[in-house]
């Protein structure tokens, strides 16, 4: 065997070992990412469930902001879709009907969301919409809602939901409220740690 033959078959394995090493490497990283996305998700699940019960809601929902669609004019579709729920034993999910759906139909619930107020609001009060028939369909007698921002951008919002059957409770709404507030700034951190 020559030299020439030897460097050849050395070279070889130290490559081997390299791309072993730098595969070892990238499946750590990937199974630390897997596991801090797992974490994140599932405190701001707790949280939610947390808010629900806290406000004897039947729902809690994340619902965030995103476009991927244009019109013909080249203009943005404007979008928000749910991605985190807790909801009360026998509520339906309304995840699939929270899925892209145009915020143009929804103007008098963003508009409560930009207002930025810990405030327990009736369908009945909302102006004559898709919105408020929306929530009619859907058995809802009382809302309440907050923005969540990401560095001073709103990126979505927390809804919580009453039933006509399980309205909340006025007498303290003040406390439910102020949970709810807190429970907004500690669901705002843990989506601030995700990473692209």
């Amino acid at each position: 065997m020559d030299y020439i033959d030897l460097f050849e078959k050395i070279g070889y394995s130290v490559a081997g070992l390299l791309g072993l090493g730098y595969g070892i490497k990238k499946f750590w990283k990937s199974k630390e990412k897997t596991d801090n996305f797992i974490a994140i998700h599932t405190e701001i699940h707790e949280l939610l469930t947390e808010l629900r019960l806290s406000g004897k809601s039947m729902r809690a929902t994340i619902l965030q902001f995103h476009n991927g669609e244009y019109f013909m004019d080249g203009i943005s579709m404007r979008k928000f879709s749910i991605t985190h729920e807790s909801s009360h034993k026998g509520y339906a999910s309304q995840a699939a009907k929270f899925k892209n759906v145009l915020c143009s139909l929804f103007i008098p619930l963003l508009n409560k969301v930009i207002d930025d107020k810990a405030v327990i609001y009736q369908i009945e009060s909302m102006p004559d919409s898709y919105a408020k028939h929306f929530f009619e369909d859907e058995n809802i007698s009382h809302y309440s809602c907050l923005p969540l921002k990401n560095k001073n951008i709103t990126v979505g919002f927390i809804l919580l939901q009453w039933h006509f059957d399980f309205p909340p409770s006025l007498e303290n709404e003040h406390a439910v409220m102020e949970h709810f507030k807190t429970i907004k700034e500690s669901i705002q951190i843990q989506l601030s740690y995700q990473k692209n």
